[in-house]
């Protein structure tokens, strides 16, 4: 399968749809709601290739359940993509729902917390995607119940959503919310669930907080350049940014290469709502300060489309940095937003917006390419063949693995690699780039291009 040339069977594969069913098939033993969420794969120790798992309320909790549907919206929509024998096709749609609702259990009785910023990322990989695709009310509930959730963490005074409540490492330790308001970049991605609400419940209140948050970050986090902060401290009683830092980059002033991936795809998923140009112009300008980034490196070492975990980090090898995979996957994904708005401008308004050179969606293909050269795990999994025909109502998957000793779909992802944190990991697989790539061949798919 391929785009514009760009060969992307990695995306489609049997071995995709295989690896998630193998660490998905693992759930199923444990009675639901499950304590724990896979978040990243060590490439080395001794516990590399198997997930470690972070608890159930930890921010990436959505995006392991959002994988396996993904793949349900394959098996729907569009089963020409979705490769497994032919003798597991007929039971493949049950039982990746029934996989997909015993890993949302826990997330459907989380969708009214309010100590977090990350509903979004939370609820709407599964949650919002079961109601699309299968018409479940509770999960149209719980996606509601977060938007709500989200909104309540607005601050008229600051004119934003709070991001964290607090904030610790080995440098600093905010943890005083009456003198202290923290706002990250990643924020700009759970906009989408308070706009996706705000209309289907008809609150336009819910839209107007989404849209001032964005104004906000705008003003306080993005550079004369583009480029981003990772944190803005506010003065909650004034409403005026008192510190602009980093918590998971490698300098205050440095550019952490997934916080701009951010801000790429957050702005361009504002101008969709919105289709207010301002939010596309700066998606755009965003995404041309991290493809100039890209730019920058090619002839210094292989793959230079793969960026580094932080764009002005310090290498050890500069001929081997220290990439983040999850940060190219994220921003593909924006800059496969930017593509299909621009497409419904007219032309003259397009030449205002975006260089004339610039093809968005060559540049997506192009980063997804290397990335599968480069960080495809290829210790591939695959399903095997059945002769009983099973529902899926048994105690036991209906549909068996051949298992890969890797548990995720691509390696070299850094979660935080920042001198200060108090768990630094990097160089490993991580859930949301694979949940990202996913969703980029969805996109694919959907637009009609595969």
């Amino acid at each position: 399968m391929s785009v514009k040339g760009v060969d992307l069977k990695g995306i489609y594969a049997e071995n995709v749809a295989a690896k998630i069913c193998q660490v998905a098939h693992r759930g199923l033993k444990l009675q639901a709601p499950l304590p724990t969420y896979p978040e990243s794969v060590p490439q080395t120790g001794d516990h590399q290739g198997q997930y470690e798992h972070r608890h159930a309320d930890f921010w990436t909790c959505g995006f392991f359940p959002g994988s396996i549907y993904a793949l349900l919206e394959r098996a729907i929509k569009f089963p020409q993509a979705l490769e497994v024998p032919a003798e597991c096709r007929p039971a493949i749609s049950d039982h990746l729902l029934k996989l997909g609702r015993h890993w949302s259990v826990a997330i459907n009785r989380m969708s009214s917390r309010t100590d977090t910023h990350d509903m979004g990322f939370i609820v709407q990989p599964a949650l919002q995607k079961d109601w699309e695709l299968t018409g479940n009310p509770e999960s149209l509930q719980s996606v509601v119940n977060a938007a709500y959730a989200l909104a309540s963490r607005y601050d008229n005074r600051v004119k934003a959503i709070r991001s964290w409540d607090v904030a610790i490492n080995d440098r600093y330790s905010l943890t005083d919310m009456s003198t202290n308001f923290l706002v990250i970049i990643d924020s700009m991605c759970n906009l989408d669930l308070l706009y996706y609400v705000g209309h289907q419940q008809n609150d336009p209140a819910l839209v107007q907080i989404a849209t001032t948050h964005a104004d906000t970050i705008m003003e306080a986090i993005l550079r004369p350049n583009y480029s981003s902060y990772h944190l803005v401290n506010f003065d909650p009683r004034t409403g005026k940014p008192k510190a602009k830092m980093t918590n998971q980059g490698f300098l205050d002033e440095s550019t952490w290469s997934r916080g701009q991936a951010w801000s790429v795809m957050g702005f361009a998923q504002t101008y969709t709502w919105t289709k207010d140009v301002k939010y596309l112009q700066t998606a755009i300008q965003c995404a041309d300060y991290f493809l100039g980034r890209l730019n920058e490196c090619k002839g210094k070492h292989h793959h230079p489309l793969v960026p580094a975990w932080d764009f002005d980090a310090v290498q050890e090898n500069p001929e081997e940095p220290l990439r983040d995979v999850s940060a190219g996957v994220i921003t593909a994904n924006g800059l496969f937003i930017i593509h299909q708005s621009l497409q419904s401008l007219p032309e003259s308004e397009v030449a205002g917006l975006a260089k004339s050179e610039a093809n968005y969606l060559q540049i997506a293909l192009d980063i997804i390419e290397e990335t599968l050269d480069m960080a495809l795990d290829k210790d591939f999994a695959s399903f095997k063949p059945q002769n009983a025909t099973v529902n899926g109502t048994g105690a036991g998957p209906a549909i068996n693995v051949n298992e890969s000793r890797f548990d995720a779909i691509l390696r070299h992802s850094t979660a935080n690699h920042n001198e200060h944190a108090h768990k630094k990991y990097w160089d490993h697989g991580l859930v949301y780039a694979d949940y990202f790539l996913l969703e980029f061949g969805n996109k694919l798919l959907r637009a009609g291009l595969v």
